[in-house]
Formats: C-alpha cells, structure tokens, sequence
C-alpha cells in the first residue's frame, strides 16, 4: 500500500482538475475558445469538445490509479505522459498563434502536473 501523503492528496487533486476542466470544455467550448482567443468555428468547437472528453478519461483514470488500494504505476506514467504531452500541444498552439498566451498558464500547469506524476510514479514503480 501506497503512502497518502501530501504529493498523493496534490496529485488527487490535479486529477479531479482535470476531469473538472475537461467536462468545462466539452460543455462550454465556445466560452473557452474565446477566452483563449481562439477560433470559434464547427471545426474548433468539435476538435477542442474531443480534447475535453480525453481530459475527463484521462482524469478519471488518473484518479483511479491514485485512489486504488494497489499502486498503478502503468496508468500513472501514461497519465502523467499525458499532462507532459497537453503542455507541448498547447505551447504549440501558443507557437503558432491558434491559441493566445494565456494558454501558457494552461502548458504550465499540465507540465508542473506532469512532473509531480512522474516523481509519484518514481515512488510507486518499485513499491512491493
């Protein structure tokens, strides 16, 4: 068994985060891509909509693997894969000018979560 501590309950709540942002995104598309000054089209709305729903299972597999009584270290590295490869597609997009800066905070946060899930995943590799 895993020790909760603070990385856990962080991680904990990163995950719920993301399951949270993700149902954003696929609820209020339109409000997000103007907020990120980003087109507002069909196509934009439907691809940025997608993304929410793998934001959402990909939270809630993190959440899983974080609340089983078992260490998951698979499914915690491709979640925190996942964060690390969310902050390079949206620097990207920042890179390009399809999403504004403010993006940035975005990518920062997906890496930071990335890094704080490899770390776990350090930990929990190895666990007996």
């Amino acid at each position: 068994m895993i020790k909760k501590d603070w990385l856990h309950c962080v991680l904990v709540v990163i995950a719920v985060l993301t399951i949270a942002s993700g149902l954003v995104q696929i609820f209020a598309t339109g409000f997000e891509l103007r907020l990120l000054s980003s087109e507002d089209t069909p196509t934009s709305v439907h691809f940025f909509a997608t993304v929410g729903m793998f934001m959402v299972v990909f939270g809630g597999a993190f959440l899983n693997a974080l609340m089983s009584p078992e260490p998951q270290p698979m499914l915690v590295l491709w979640c925190a894969l996942q964060k690390v490869g969310a902050c390079a597609a949206v620097g990207i997009g920042v890179h390009h000018h399809i999403l504004s800066p403010l993006a940035l905070l975005v990518a920062g946060f997906d890496l930071c979560s990335g890094i704080l899930a490899l770390w776990y995943w350090g930990r929990i590799r190895l666990a007996p």
